[in-house]
């Protein structure tokens, strides 16, 4: 019988204490060793983007957060804070599963999708079976692998930015784990419904062991008629699971909160890697009153369809290239390099993304709010004019 959370603490008995025990043990030991792996530069992007004053358009992060509601449920909770959250847990499974149609056997909650993301590297991964994550894309399951010592495999994006669906197909050769960021970070790019379920069976038939992980954290956002989210495979393969977070549409990157969905035998080999009580009881109560408020997300998905426009004819009418934006984000061609463009806008009290070093002319761009956009255009503006400009 599937281990289940409402089952697990009926069924757990002492000697089962040692099966969970032992690599939890372990992972917090690579836990601690992986917070000081490439931390140190991200951490001084954001101290820069938290300067007070500063137009925020560097980390994909929601401007408008979660939405009163969220902020009522978290006050009315309040005096909950001093309990460990048990039924928190249940039931925000619970809403997650009717909100996407599965059961609650076929969810599981991470400390934000990271965690769940960083889950399955260790749990289908291994020094013989290892990673296939293309370049660009989400960093954090490539570079946990690598610290792991699990080898990794990125074929390259291709001229127009999408995945290279071939190339990461025929990499996934007996490996352990395919990461398919499906609307991709930072690129912006999006496969349809159709190419993806291709794609899975394409890997299934060449590799039958290895395991698919959609990552849909920008689900939302996507307007492409041809996408659709791919839950229903998940539930019917045991060798496709797909991520989700509540760090974007629903504006909660601070309070982290994640979930895997899949079949509940895939998902037992995760969660021995994904620590208890790993979402707060706060988080628990704002999650599952945001994802049943269907009016906020869909303001926040206008707000950000007008500003994502508005952002994209600046660069479009001022000659640079937007070959997507199916996202909160934009990845553009500025035609220079990209850190120094970075440097110019955060001196403006402008901060957007990091440079990706495979494409080392690219800026990403995260949409704020229309007012936040229209002042770092001005920035941009300045910016790229300033830098055309010969000196004398």
């Amino acid at each position: 019988m599937p281990v289940t959370r409402r089952s697990f603490v009926a069924t757990l008995g002492a000697s089962g204490v040692g099966i969970i025990a032992a690599p939890l043990i372990t992972w917090r030991g690579h836990e601690a060793a992986y917070a000081f792996q490439g931390v140190s530069e991200r951490r001084a992007d954001r101290l820069i983007a938290s300067k007070p004053g500063m137009i925020r358009v560097d980390s994909n992060e929601n401007p408008n957060g979660p939405g009163a509601r969220v902020f009522d449920a978290i006050r009315g909770h309040l005096n909950q804070s001093n309990r460990y959250p048990v039924l928190g847990e249940d039931e925000l499974i619970d809403a997650i599963a009717k909100a996407q149609g599965v059961k609650a056997e076929n969810v599981i909650l991470g400390c934000g999708s990271g965690e769940v993301l960083r889950a399955a590297v260790q749990a289908f991964t291994s020094p013989t079976r290892g990673l296939v994550s293309p370049e660009p894309t989400f960093e954090a399951p490539a570079n946990f692998a690598k610290f792991l010592g699990h080898p990794v495999l990125s074929p390259p994006v291709d001229a127009k930015l999408r995945l290279d669906l071939d190339a990461m197909r025929d990499a996934a050769r007996d490996a352990g784990l395919v990461y398919f960021c499906n609307s991709n970070n930072p690129t912006a790019t999006v496969h349809s419904k159709a190419d993806v379920a291709s794609f899975i069976d394409q890997v299934n038939r060449l590799s039958p062991d290895t395991v698919v992980l959609i990552d849909e954290a920008y689900h939302e956002y996507v307007e492409s008629p041809a996408y659709g989210s791919v839950i229903p495979l998940a539930l019917a393969n045991p060798r496709v699971i797909v991520a989700r977070t509540f760090s974007k549409v629903f504006g909660m990157a601070g309070l982290r909160v994640g979930y895997l969905i899949g079949q509940p035998e895939t998902l037992k080999k995760v969660s021995a890697w994904v620590l208890g009580s790993n979402v707060n009881q706060l988080a628990l109560v704002a999650a599952r009153t945001a994802i049943g408020d269907a009016q906020h997300i869909a303001d926040e998905q206008r707000k950000n369809r007008d500003a994502r426009a508005f952002t994209r004819a600046y660069f479009e009418q001022a000659g640079y290239t937007v070959h997507a934006a199916e996202a909160n984000f934009l990845m553009v061609d500025i035609h220079r390099d990209a850190k120094e463009f970075k440097t110019a806008c955060a001196k403006r009290m402008v901060a957007i993304g990091r440079k990706f070093p495979s494409l080392p002319t690219y800026a990403r761009v995260s949409v704020g709010t229309m007012p936040e956009m229209k002042k770092a255009v001005e920035t941009f503006r300045a910016v790229l004019s300033a830098a055309a400009t010969p000196s004398r």
